[in-house]
């Protein structure tokens, strides 16, 4: 008589062989703190270009500085939860005159998030878990038109509802003429209207771009963040003009 086939012991070393072999091709999550890591004493100094729009919003100049960005100290915010306190120095862009204070802003790590305020703008700048194509609103907590009062202008109105992006992992990549390893792009905003703007019969045009990129032990090494546009010439102003302003920099120095 033929015996009765047991399938239990094939069936289990499917399931042995299929999770060892799981085991040795899974990779876990990057993990937020890796790559926006704090501590006070710790800096990054920055190449920074930044756009200005001068002559009454007609003409663009470049302005070019180093930007040093150094976690002074520690405070508890509204929600009494650990803070660093970020100090900004500024100086010439070849590396000549002395720093001068530009300001602070303030960071709040969490356990799978980061918030930064600046200027009284609060943005979760980067967001577990760290997979591409994961989204997080990352500007949830500004209001309207931030940036109105300070610069007249209408792009960004809505960045409130901007969706932040892991737009991937590079294994190495160079930045600024720099080569770094593990690189994390998150894009915040990536929407152009119109600009530049045509010769003949210009509209209204805006500029609403924003990405970052952090590399694992070192934090942000890279920002391009451009907040603009463009009012066409009318009966009370003969020629267009530009309101906002750009920002792009790049790490050049580190501890």
């Amino acid at each position: 008589m033929n015996k009765l086939f047991n399938p239990l012991p094939l069936l289990l070393a499917v399931l042995l062989f299929s999770c060892g072999e799981k085991g040795a091709n899974f990779s876990p999550a990057a993990q937020v703190k890796d790559y926006f890591p704090v501590q006070i004493g710790k800096f990054i100094t920055y190449r920074m270009d930044s756009t200005v729009f001068v002559r009454s919003g007609s003409a663009v100049e470049t302005h070019q500085y180093q930007v040093k960005h150094s976690i002074a100290d520690t405070t508890r915010d509204n929600q009494k939860r650990l803070t660093y306190i970020v100090q900004r120095q500024i100086r010439n862009a070849d590396g000549s005159g002395n720093w001068t204070d530009n300001g602070r802003y303030y960071i709040t790590p969490l356990d799978n998030s980061v918030e930064v305020i600046e200027d009284n703008l609060r943005v979760i700048k980067i967001a577990g878990p760290m997979l591409t194509g994961n989204t997080w609103k990352g500007n949830t907590y500004l209001p309207l038109s931030p940036y109105e009062a300070a610069f007249g202008t209408q792009a960004g109105s809505e960045m409130n509802t901007w969706v932040f992006t892991h737009k991937g992992l590079q294994g190495n990549e160079t930045i600024g003429g720099q080569q770094y390893s593990n690189v994390w792009t998150i894009e915040q905003a990536n929407t152009v209207r119109n600009l530049p703007p045509p010769a003949t019969n210009p509209g209204y045009g805006s500029m609403e771009v924003s990405s970052e990129k952090y590399s694992k032990g070192i934090g942000l090494v890279y920002r391009n963040y451009q907040i603009y546009d463009f009012q066409p010439p009318n009966q009370g102003v003969p020629q267009g003009t530009y309101a906002g302003f750009g920002i792009t920099m790049w790490m050049i120095d580190h501890n």
